[in-house]
């Protein structure tokens, strides 16, 4: 069974260089909130302050019940964050993950005059 999430993975940055915090100041309007969608390969967000960041996936999972493709789901949205924060020289902790499946999602009709 194929599910398709929307994953958002928080983490904290973690002993950030000058040159680091420089280079981030400087890319930070590529990676502000507005720039916030869901991607397969994911979107790095980050406010000027540089103490979070965030990235977000839209990922599908096969499993063959709910909870499993859940657990895959995060467990597949966190370990492509940690590669991407050291894909960027950068370190970091995760400190949270929320999901929504879409196949979950009510869709309300709208309403009839």
């Amino acid at each position: 069974m194929s599910r398709t999430y929307r994953i958002t993975v928080r983490g904290r940055f973690a002993d950030l260089t000058a040159a680091q915090r420089e280079q981030l100041r400087v890319e930070q309007a590529e990676h502000d909130m507005f720039a916030a969608k869901y991607t397969p390969e994911g979107v790095f967000l980050y406010g000027p302050e540089l103490v979070g960041y965030q990235f977000r996936y839209l990922l599908s999972v096969d499993e063959a019940s709910p909870e499993d493709a859940d657990l895959a789901a995060q467990l597949e949205a966190e370990a492509l964050a940690e590669a991407g924060i050291r894909a960027r020289g950068l370190q970091g902790r995760i400190t949270d993950t929320a999901f929504t499946c879409l196949e979950d999602m009510k869709i309300r009709g709208g309403r009839r005059p």
